[in-house]
Parts: structure tokens; sequence; C-alpha cells
């Protein structure tokens, strides 16, 4: 019984020291949305300019690291709502979990 615990207890300082944070989770949406023009064009039969992709990343970064964005901090992990602008999705509302360091989105963002 004491090992389950251990190990438990393990489990859970490692997530929570692998909590991302708001600047993780900027870095990780800049990232995102670079993948998603990249889809975007991909789904149109176009194919982007050197950078193109990189660029509108970034402006998304900046726009998103300006963003009132909710987090909820669990300790062991984080769920991240942002409220997109109109029109860019059927919801505007995007979820986001972060744990382990990583990041997985609630549905359609």
């Amino acid at each position: 019984m004491t090992r389950i615990l251990v190990v438990a207890g393990l489990i859970a300082a490692l997530l929570i020291a692998t909590n991302p944070s708001r600047d993780d989770f900027d870095s990780w949406a800049q990232t995102f949305a670079m993948h998603k023009i990249e889809q975007e064009a991909a789904k149109r039969g176009e194919k982007l300019g050197e950078g193109e992709a990189a660029w509108g990343g970034a402006l998304a970064g900046l726009i998103l690291a300006h963003m009132p964005i909710e987090r909820t901090n669990l300790l062991v992990f984080s769920i991240y709502h942002v409220t997109l602008p109109a029109g860019y999705v059927d919801d505007n509302e995007c979820a986001v979990l972060g744990i382990a360091g990583q990041f997985v989105p609630l549905g359609d963002c």
C-alpha cells in the first residue's frame, strides 16, 4: 500500500512540476496558429511562400499574448479558456488542456 502512495505522490509531484505556465501557452499557441495557417492553405490547394505561416503564427502569438485568457490552475494540470473573435469558429470559446508540459485543444480551436 505504501508503494502505491509513494508512486502516486511521485506522479503528482512530476505533474505539478511540469504544469505549463501562461508563457508556455503563448509559445504553444503561436506554433499552433502557424500549423493551422498551413493546414488551411493546403485545404485550398495553395502553397505558402517561405515564412508566410511563420509571420501568421507570430501575429497570432502577439495577439494571444495580450488577450484575456482565463487559466484554471488545478496544480497537476491547467485549463486555458480563450474567447476567440466572432466568426473564427462556430463557438467563440476554445479550451486547451495543459498537462505535463503539453497542450491538448479540447474541441474545435
